[in-house]
């Protein structure tokens, strides 16, 4: 019995002298609260934690798809010989810009100017009969058939003629549209017949791109959609232009759809054939967004901690929608202006206090408790 009474006073003794080591006073006679390094508690007391945070504002938010396509002028024909002669003249250089109705080149048309004039002398003889026929009319000496005579001779006199100009017109070879000249594929006095190739004619202010996109995307598809494209010839710079139009019908093959976009060309810097990728962009709206590292997944929920008054947060559950590369579109739960915690998570506890690191580049103070109350959406 006194053996049993020995241990027990011995095992008491020990639990106190160990209960005494934890158990040690700070400056001052006060106890302290714990070890050393012990974080704030979910009263917020001890040492707040140190996060870095952000401000939620709204963006321009977009989703993408990314294709590959050809450019292609905006006009584009082969200038080409209508009928057999010898050209007289080329009056054009090698990549030269010319306007719409300018002269490039010219056929011999001797036989053909020749056969106009006659022509036009006819229709002036025709005309100087009807004249005469007429003053005789006024005085009823010549009857109104002549005068209908007379007239339907005119009118088959100016026919002629214009046909006649219409041929000498095919040996004048002029540009359609504004556009610039490939290089001459003749040469002064060559023997030409109808379809040789002279040069060509490229309207290269504005590009046309063409591009398929997968079917699945169709619904959001429509013209004025926003592109952007980039090619190896011009690293690093993008050239923007729009949607104008969406094929009516989807390639059974590769269940793809045509898309036509047109780009600005003013320098001419971009050529017909040139490869390009584009970035088609479409959904374009502003959304609150948040970085992606300020979400606290829990049971197919999305949690964040935002900072309040007095520098304590709340954890709020927001609802999520798009995402892009290091961000997340919020569809409900937060407002613009809220702050966010996004670093220094793990430790947080509601009405924790925090040490803010990052004060100097979100702007304007915490908002008070009025305004947190009131710009928050529903949890």
């Amino acid at each position: 019995m006194r053996f049993n009474r020995t241990i027990v006073a011995g095992v008491a003794a020990a639990a106190v002298v160990i209960a005494g080591g934890a158990y040690f006073l700070m400056p001052g006679g006060k106890p302290a609260g714990g070890p050393p390094g012990m974080a704030a508690g979910p009263m917020g007391g001890g040492r707040p934690l140190p996060v870095i945070v952000t401000r939620v504002t709204y963006e321009m938010f977009d989703d993408h798809i990314e294709a590959i396509g050809t450019s292609a002028a905006n006009e584009s024909i082969t200038v080409t010989a209508k009928v057999t002669g010898v050209i007289r003249s080329l009056n054009f250089d090698d990549g030269q810009f010319v306007q719409k109705g300018e002269e490039i080149a010219a056929i011999d048309a001797g036989e053909p100017d020749a056969r106009l004039n006659v022509e036009l002398a006819n229709v002036d003889e025709q005309r100087k009969e009807l004249n005469r026929i007429m003053g005789l009319a006024e005085s009823n000496n010549v009857s109104r058939a002549r005068v209908d005579q007379q007239i339907a001779a005119l009118k088959k006199a100016e026919a002629n003629a214009a046909a006649a100009r219409a041929r000498v017109g095919d040996y004048r070879i002029t540009a359609p549209f504004a556009g610039v000249l490939g290089p001459r594929r003749v040469s002064l006095g060559a023997l030409v017949s109808p379809g040789a190739v002279i040069t060509t004619l490229d309207d290269i202010s504005t590009i046309k791109l063409d591009f398929a996109v997968p079917e699945t995307f169709m619904a959001t598809l429509r013209p004025g959609l926003d592109i952007e494209a980039t090619t190896t010839a011009y690293q690093g710079e993008l050239f923007k232009g729009q949607v104008v139009s969406v094929d009516s019908r989807v390639d059974p093959v590769t269940r793809s759809v045509g898309i036509r976009a047109l780009i600005p060309n003013p320098e001419a810097r971009l050529k017909p054939g040139m490869l390009m990728v584009i970035d088609l962009i479409k959904d374009r709206r502003q959304s609150l967004m948040i970085p992606e590292q300020a979400l606290s997944p829990e049971n197919n929920k999305n949690f964040v901690f935002t900072v309040g008054p007095e520098n304590t947060v709340d954890r709020v559950e927001i609802k999520i929608g798009r995402r892009r590369l290091g961000a997340v579109e919020v569809v409900e739960g937060l407002k613009e202006g809220d702050l966010v915690v996004t670093e220094g998570i793990m430790d947080l506890r509601p009405r924790s206090k925090v040490d803010i690191k990052n004060k100097d580049k979100i702007g304007a103070g915490l908002p008070s408790a009025d305004m947190r109350d009131a710009s928050r959406g529903p949890t």
